[in-house]
């Protein structure tokens, strides 16, 4: 039975989620101050703490270190009404597992739930190998979205399944090499090895040589047997990166391989057997590479036994403050901790920028603003002039009709036929403008216009509130 602790000064809330805690078999304890809740985990050993961030003696953030030192195995879940940046980063330098954001309902407690349980019996389930990579210990999927919520359950599911294949898809810097060690660390193959190959990087008359390795003498310079790739992978997992950039010839050989995992080094004549999970990950449309013929169709249909689509940042404004939170803890912290978050505009500002390079263009940016920054907080005038975009001088055509069904909306003539000179409209006003619209156009339906609009129905009542 896991034991719960709930630091909340809403006693309302702390019951009912006791309540629904009890019934889902934990055995909860209830504290509603930061120091009646330290009181209790000097007494008590939880499995789980669901934190506040607002209490009425103290931070929740303040409250984090000194429970980590009277229980260092315990898996934090904050609770806010509040979610920004500054929280985000104190409480991921406080090892949060997860968040919730009230109000929540039962439905959206349940995956983070099962994820913080997860997450603490993997931890005491797996002691990473001496000399094993670094990566292996310390794979975090960042995020809050509910895609990349669903993203690690599936990942976590295919993993615990011990698929041979998976094919990782994504735009670049999506985070495919991430999700490929989250595969293999998650998975029965976890204590073994895992070997990358960037297929880009292998010519076509070096391929077999690397990938499987040669005997003594099979061609000059060959002074000995040499394993290749794939046998150093053996009961591990062999991750194939930019498989889209595989000459053809290339890729039968890696078919081959791929129907019964057995190969000839070059120059051998005994088959090599292996026991190994292929992950391969590109940028590219393969279905339509396979449509022109510059990759084959069985290879294709052989790598998609477990697709993973992985989503572009743009798609995911919630994992945004979050992910520059936890890169901006990291990097700080190898630049002694000096930066310690961003101001609110340059959140803003963050927000509103497509980031076409995904999370890596994120990562980039942020070290070089670390590094460069001349006080303790990011602010949105030391950010690159893409990421500070100014509005033109006259709005664009949908803009002016939004603008204008808002005006009508709140009862304004219409500045166009007014005659009058009247500023543009603020990106607040339009984004509230196209969600209202969105929403009209759904019926009031919230779920249907947060997958439209392609946020969570979280944020869509967090931003028709700030609208009022």
């Amino acid at each position: 039975m896991p034991k719960t602790l709930i630091i909340d000064d809403n006693r309302e809330l702390a019951k009912i989620l006791s309540a629904e805690l009890t019934r889902r078999g934990h055995f909860v304890h209830c504290a509603h101050s930061g120091k009646e809740g330290l009181a209790l985990l000097d007494r008590v050993v939880p499995d789980l703490i669901f934190l506040d961030l607002r209490l009425p003696d103290m931070k929740g953030t303040d409250v984090l270190a000194p429970a980590r030192a009277r229980c260092p195995e315990a898996e934090v879940v904050i609770m806010t009404a509040y979610p920004h940046l500054s929280s985000a980063l104190a409480a991921i330098k406080g090892r949060v597992v997860d968040y919730l954001c009230k109000p929540f309902t039962f439905e959206e407690l349940t995956p983070v739930l099962e994820r913080a349980l997860h997450h603490r019996e993997r931890q005491h389930r797996i002691t990473p190998p001496q000399g094993t990579d670094s990566f292996r210990s310390e794979i975090e999927m960042i995020g809050a979205s509910e895609t990349s919520i669903a993203l690690r359950a599936m990942i976590s599911q295919l993993a615990a399944s011990g698929i041979r294949a998976a094919l990782i898809t994504g735009e670049s810097g999506t985070g495919k090499e991430l999700a490929a060690g989250l595969l293999h660390a998650e998975g029965p193959r976890r204590d073994a090895p895992f070997i990358e190959v960037n297929c880009s990087a292998i010519t076509e008359t070096l391929f077999e040589s690397e990938l499987f390795g040669h005997e003594r003498g099979a061609f000059t310079g060959a002074v000995g047997l040499r394993r290749g790739l794939a046998e150093m992978a053996d009961g591990g997992t062999l991750f194939l990166d930019e498989i889209g950039d595989m000459p053809l010839s290339c890729q039968a050989k890696l078919l081959r391989f791929l129907d019964d995992q057995t190969f000839l080094r070059v120059g051998g004549t005994r088959k090599v057997r292996v026991n190994t999970q292929i992950v391969a990950a590109t940028n590219r449309d393969l279905k339509a590479m396979v449509a022109e013929g510059t990759f084959r169709g069985d290879l294709y249909y052989r790598l998609l036994v477990a697709p993973i689509a992985l989503t572009p940042l743009r798609a995911r404004p919630d994992d945004i403050l979050p992910l520059a939170a936890h890169w901006l803890c990291r990097i700080s912290a190898q630049h002694g901790n000096r930066v310690r978050g961003f101001t609110p505009e340059a959140e803003q500002r963050l927000l509103t920028y497509a980031w076409p390079g995904n999370v890596r263009e994120m990562r980039n940016l942020i070290e070089r603003l670390v590094i460069l920054c001349p006080g303790d907080l990011i602010g949105a005038e030391q950010l690159p002039p893409e990421i500070a975009p100014t509005l033109p001088e006259s709005a664009p055509e949908d803009v002016s009709f939004l603008y204008r069904m808002e005006a009508a909306r709140a009862g304004v003539e219409d500045p166009a036929t007014s005659g009058e000179s009247v500023p543009p409209p603020s990106l607040d006003e339009i984004g509230h403008a196209h969600i209202r619209m969105v929403l009209q156009k759904m019926n009031g339906n919230k779920t249907k216009a947060a997958e439209a609009l392609g946020i969570s129905r979280q944020t869509l009542r967090s931003r028709l509130s700030s609208a009022r």
